[in-house]
């Protein structure tokens, strides 16, 4: 018996100890920490296991740890934005195995996962999509004054951003600006466009956009599925995606500028705060004169954002919300001398005037009297208000797994928005008595105010203390006063998603919800000023007729085009599906459907019946006031109009191995119309969009320390005839191109640049109503734009840095007709950065160091001529040096 009971105790024993080291067994641990290969610390970097639901996020030092882990061989896989992923094994034996990483920077970033424009996120080695993504480094670099000019970076995208914050062009591979703003381009925020309509406008959709520390990265897809993953956006989306607070970080920032009245500062803060609760915050305020001349504080305002987000275990729920309440100068095409021939011109500076520094806002002209179009009461606008835009925005974001390879996700987003547009564009100009010629010439019945008056002896004076008007450089100029109210323009957008995964095969179903209002109250008016720069051109006054530089109520000189009031609502309704195929393990195809249905309701209103009118209500007509244009209550236009169109896209990836792939893809879309750029009969537009298909083949090739993007593409925009303000334009277009963007990082060295080659050509010109530009190349179309950002980081932990961004354009054509040349042009922007201490830096950014003149529009050539046999023209260039200092404390 006591052997049995010892044999017993042993056996009990080694049972005890077998369980013992079962339990050990599930105490293994694996940590470490991750640093980039200048050896600083990376936090954020998420380590996942291989196969497993197991994983960590490094902390702010870079540290990891995954514990309660059984014995046996781990895969841990690292990915990070902007760093190449890295995978390594680890054996685990009941105890603590210490795995460290190292990543190096991926500046084409392949392995980032692609959530903007895509079916289902894969990574961009795998996606059949042209995409890029811009960091906040890139950004800096380019030492940017407007979000505009931050899509510069963009390869494929010209944007025209001379006009300062916001109602910029844009431009992808040769698909056209045909009214201005974005119509074939979606601009978005966390995966949300802005706007239904990129184009409306005096409410583009980038004046809705500021860009600040609160972006976490820019998306940028050109083409690809972009038809079928959001309305009005064929062309392509620019995804301007936040930051979550997923890690504890924050940035303080404060700017002035060195040769140019300007401060801003920027804040943003983000952490963990428990309980699987994190959130972000941050914006900017600003105030200044801006890079131009104006005569008073033009930009100024701010920007708040903030989000909350609850992670759970197999998904998470997001809450955000923005203030936006910003005013930025707006630079209108201005007076220029054209110098040289049409095919070879040079645009100068006019005596006392600066193409690059100076603008056509004046302290001498703050205010804009006229009648509200909506009900005709009296109104003062501010001319100093500029673009003024005003948001308050509250969205919601979820994503859960609900198993079974089920998956579903929901955005949505309410934004209140209003405010208003204020601008002043030369609408000619030229030698005094040649103006007033023109004034004297407009019309002899009684619907022009100036007509019914003999100008050929009239007596000009500067109406701030009415002494002779006698300009050194004998110039004058008609302002027409842009001042457009905007009443509402608030929307709703919802885009649920849900997708199923079956073995290879993953199947998503979609359904996108946005209604658009369009309230807008346009009244614009005409001053006669002089063409001097520094923000002091003086108004002037014709005696006996106009009263505070103000000759007219409304713009005789173009028919009293402008008084006009919108109050419409466009409702989409767009279900949409789409499949993936992993065919093998280098093989994926994807494709997608949408169908668009609109309806549009509402009111549109023109208003140049003339008529008598008290304008400063003193009960006597004044001669201003004999004529004054005026929207009638009882003239309205009932709209009632709907329709709806199909989209579709296919694309295929093969993956040659982990560091190349090629894609191809063919996408048809279409982009809806703006209220203001419908002509509608009996409440109907006769067009009501316009379609684009496009074909694109790329390849992908990363190397140990750069990478390669290389896309060829086609596209065909068929564009009915339409208007744009007073303008008719509409063509059918065709493009095709070759876009290269690369990188490489050496040591100390990085470098990064696109360039894209395009040859667009209207094949059948609608606009002229002549066809005489079939064949010519768009307005505005280069066969070449380009960047290239050069950067050298230095010190013991790469603290300073100094770099260049060099953006460029070749030659492009100032009209359809191809008659007058602008010319190409490059600018440079230098960053210099000095590490102080530990997260605290100062930089020196110089915009266009070089003072270059780079035309991006042309307005007219004016009926005049200079001395010497030069012309005066109207044109836009973009703004010249200006110097900022910014002192930043990173945290």
């Amino acid at each position: 018996m006591k052997k049995q009971f010892y044999f017993s105790k042993r056996i009990l024993t080694l049972l005890l100890i077998i369980a013992s080291g079962s339990l050990w067994s599930q105490d293994g641990v694996i940590k470490g920490t991750v640093t980039s290969t200048s050896g600083e610390s990376i936090p954020g970097v998420n380590l996942a296991i291989k196969g497993g639901n197991k994983g960590a996020i490094t902390d702010f030092d870079g540290m990891y740890s995954i514990e309660n882990l059984e014995d046996g061989v781990y895969t841990i896989v690292t990915s990070y934005i902007g760093f190449k992923t890295v995978i390594k094994n680890a054996t685990v034996s009941g105890n603590t195995v210490t795995l460290d990483f190292q990543l190096a920077d991926d500046m084409l970033s392949l392995d980032d996962v692609v959530i903007t424009g895509v079916v289902n996120p894969k990574s961009k080695i795998s996606s059949s999509v042209s995409v890029s993504t811009l960091k906040s480094d890139v950004i800096t670099q380019s030492a940017p004054r407007t979000t505009g000019e931050i899509f510069r970076n963009i390869p494929g995208v010209r944007a025209e951003s001379s006009s300062g914050d916001g109602n910029a062009n844009f431009n992808v591979r040769g698909v056209p600006v045909s009214s201005g703003g974005s119509r074939y381009l979606q601009l978005q925020e966390d995966g949300l466009p802005l706007n239904l309509f990129g184009d409306t406008s005096f409410g583009n959709a980038d004046n809705w956009l500021r860009a600040d520390a609160n972006i976490a990265r820019i998306e940028a897809v050109r083409g690809g599925s972009a038809s079928t993953q959001t309305s009005n956006g064929p062309a392509g989306i620019i995804n301007l995606i936040s930051k979550t607070g997923a890690t504890e970080s924050g940035s303080a920032t404060a700017s002035i500028g060195a040769d140019f009245n300007s401060f801003r500062t920027d804040f943003e803060y983000g952490a963990p705060i428990g309980d699987g609760f994190n959130f972000h915050m941050g914006g900017f305020l600003r105030s200044g004169e801006g890079p131009r001349s104006a005569g008073f504080i033009g930009n100024k305002g701010g920007q708040f954002k903030a989000n909350v987000t609850k992670n759970f275990k197999k998904g998470y729920i997001r809450t955000y919300f923005k203030l936006l309440n910003d005013r930025a100068v707006q630079y209108m095409p201005m007076p220029m001398l054209l110098e040289g021939s049409d095919s070879d011109p040079t645009y100068a500076n006019l005596p006392g005037f600066d193409i690059t520094n100076d603008g056509l806002q004046s302290r001498y002209l703050q205010e804009s009297a006229g009648l509200l179009s909506t009900d005709n009461s009296r109104r003062v606008g501010d001319v100093r208000d500029g673009n003024n835009p005003i948001s308050q925005a509250v969205g919601m974001d979820m994503s859960f797994d609900l198993g079974d390879d089920w998956k579903i996700s929901n955005k949505g987003r309410i934004a209140i928005n209003k405010g208003g547009f204020m601008a002043p564009f030369s609408a000619t100009f030229g030698q005094t008595a040649d103006v007033l010629n023109t004034l004297n010439g407009i019309g002899t019945t009684d619907t022009d105010p100036i007509g019914q008056f003999d100008l050929s002896n009239a007596t000009l004076s500067y109406s701030d203390d009415g002494s002779v008007f006698n300009p050194s450089n004998g110039l004058l100029q008609v302002i027409h006063l842009f001042d457009v109210t905007i009443e509402d323009m608030s929307n709703f957008v919802n885009d649920f998603k849900l997708s199923k995964q079956l073995g290879v095969v993953s199947l998503t179903g979609g359904y996108f919800r946005m209604q658009q209002n369009t309230k807008t109250s346009w009244q614009w008016n005409s001053y006669l000023q002089e063409v001097k720069g520094g923000g002091d051109a003086r108004l002037v006054d014709i005696d006996g007729i106009s009263r505070g530089g103000q000759y007219a109520y409304g713009t005789p000189l173009w028919g009293n085009c402008c008084q006009r009031k919108y109050n419409t609502v466009h409702t989409v309704s767009a279900p949409y599906f789409g499949i993936g195929v992993d065919i093998n393990e280098q093989l994926n195809f994807d494709g997608s459907i949408r169908l668009d249905l609109v309806t549009v309701d509402g009111t549109i209103a023109g208003g140049n019946t003339p008529q008598q009118f008290d304008i400063n209500g003193n009960q006597t007509i004044e001669p201003i006031e004999e004529i004054v244009p005026v929207v009638q209550a009882d003239q309205n236009q009932i709209i009632g109009d709907s329709y709806d169109y199909l989209s579709y896209s296919l694309g295929l990836n093969y993956q040659f191995s982990n560091n190349n792939a090629v894609f191809g893809r063919y996408s048809l879309g279409a982009s809806g119309r703006a209220p203001d750029r419908n002509g509608y009969i009996n409440g109907v537009a006769a067009t009501q969009y316009d379609q684009v298909s496009q074909f694109e083949l790329g390849y992908k090739q990363r190397f140990n320390n750069s990478g390669i993007f290389v896309t060829g593409f086609y596209s065909n925009t068929d564009e009915d005839a339409g208007g744009a303000l007073n303008l008719t334009v509409g063509n059918e277009f065709r493009a095709y191109g070759l876009e290269v963007e690369g990188s490489g990082s050496f040591g100390n060295f990085e470098v990064s640049g696109s360039v894209t080659w395009t040859d667009a050509e209207i094949t059948e010109d609608r606009a002229s109503g002549t066809g005489a530009n079939t064949g010519n190349k768009p307005q505005r179309q280069a066969d070449f734009i380009y960047n290239l950002s050069p950067v050298y980081n230095f010190g013991t932990k790469k603290q300073h840095a100094l770099g260049l961004s060099i953006l460029g354009t070749s030659k492009s054509f100032a009209f359809d007709s191809n008659d007058l040349v602008q010319p190409g042009y490059a600018y440079v922007n230098l960053l210099a950065r000095l590490g102080l201490t530990e997260g605290l830096s100062i930089a020196f950014n110089v915009n266009n160091i070089l003072d270059t003149v780079g035309i991006t529009e042309v307005n007219g050539i004016e009926g005049s001529t200079a001395a010497n046999g030069d012309r005066y023209v109207r044109a836009r260039s973009i703004s010249g040096r200006s110097t900022t200092i910014t002192l930043a404390y990173k945290f």
